[in-house]
């Protein structure tokens, strides 16, 4: 008894919750106009929350008569960067006189890609006649959740015409399918490939690819570096950055190693690292080599002790034996 009764609050409790998230309401500013204007406009709610960039969101707002009298409610919705509507969604609704209940005004309403990370405005204007001159404006605060990540990079190691650079994901997400390209530019050709897949850098993680440059005119001495990788919710992104690199010269560079919070990833073949590899292989044959030589050697002296001991202990024949007492 005592446990379905637990049950049954506890169900009843996550039901309210449940139903207090979906009825939550979020708090808008007013730009200009009193409240007084025949018309009284509150947000009613926006869902997901936050709105994810690239993605669609539900906006509701609830509008009813005010103070004064609303003889042809017009609203228009006016969406600014990083909002949109599609051609098939009508912006302005009339709704004509209204009778003390509320109505609720319902929008399908698109984020770009390149949506910022914040609070962005969402714009609803709105007349209480349905005039050219006579109309207010809300504001509504929508909060727009971030996708994107950022990168820095310095330049890792320099020999002859090689330089090496450490990329590091520094921003909250993650960088999937990662390519790291040295694009056409002033003061530099690369001679070999172009371009490196590091493939997914998770936030936190860096990872280090190789060039083969050549100098050509003096340039400005930065060399920009594209890295082109696939966001949070699948959108192909560019981000462009320079470093300080003065051909031939080792201390123009600015080498720094990544450690402390960053982790060592998605890394590509370097040549002093395959040269390092190839002698500790060298030196692993070496010893091994040595240490069968050892043990071979070892085993035939054994084996020569216990044949001297065998002699020594073996019994001498009858006859001997015999021939010995006589005596």
């Amino acid at each position: 008894m005592r446990k379905t009764l637990f049950l049954g609050l506890f169900a009843l409790m996550m039901f309210a919750a449940v139903a207090s998230a979906e009825m939550q309401e979020v708090n808008f500013t007013l730009s200009s106009g009193p409240d007084n204007t025949g018309l009284s406009v509150v947000q009613l709610r926006y869902d997901p929350y936050p709105v994810n960039p690239g993605e669609y969101f539900d906006f509701y707002v609830k509008a009813q008569q005010g103070i004064g009298s609303a003889p042809d409610a017009t609203f228009v919705l006016d969406p600014r960067f990083p909002f949109s509507l599609d051609s098939n969604e009508n912006p302005k609704r009339e709704l004509g006189k209204l009778f003390g209940d509320p109505v609720v005004l319902h929008y399908k309403v698109r984020v770009s890609d390149d949506a910022v990370e914040g609070t962005n405005v969402l714009t609803l204007r709105y007349s209480p006649d349905g005039s050219s001159t006579l109309w207010y404006v809300r504001d509504f605060d929508i909060q727009v959740a971030e996708a994107q990540t950022d990168f820095d990079l310095v330049v890792q190691d320099s020999t002859g015409s090689e330089v090496s650079l450490a990329i590091a994901n520094t921003g909250k997400n993650p960088a999937n399918s990662l390519i790291v390209r040295i694009p056409s530019q002033d003061g530099f050709v690369v001679t070999g490939a172009t371009g490196q897949m590091v493939g997914n850098l998770d936030s936190g993680d860096y990872s280090i690819v190789s060039f083969s440059l050549s100098q050509v005119g003096r340039g400005s001495g930065f060399l920009t570096v594209e890295m082109d990788y696939t966001d949070n919710i699948g959108v192909r992104r560019t981000v462009e950055k320079q470093v300080r690199y003065n051909f031939g010269s080792a201390s123009a560079g600015n080498y720094t190693n990544f450690s402390g919070g960053f982790r060592r990833t998605g890394t590509q073949s370097q040549s002093s690292s395959s040269s390092s590899n190839t002698w500790v292989w060298v030196v692993i044959i070496a010893v091994v080599v040595v240490g069968y030589v050892i043990y071979r050697r070892k085993k035939r002296s054994s084996s020569k002790d216990k044949a001297s001991e065998k002699d020594k202990t073996k019994e001498s024949p009858g006859w001997v034996t015999a021939h010995r007492k006589k005596k």
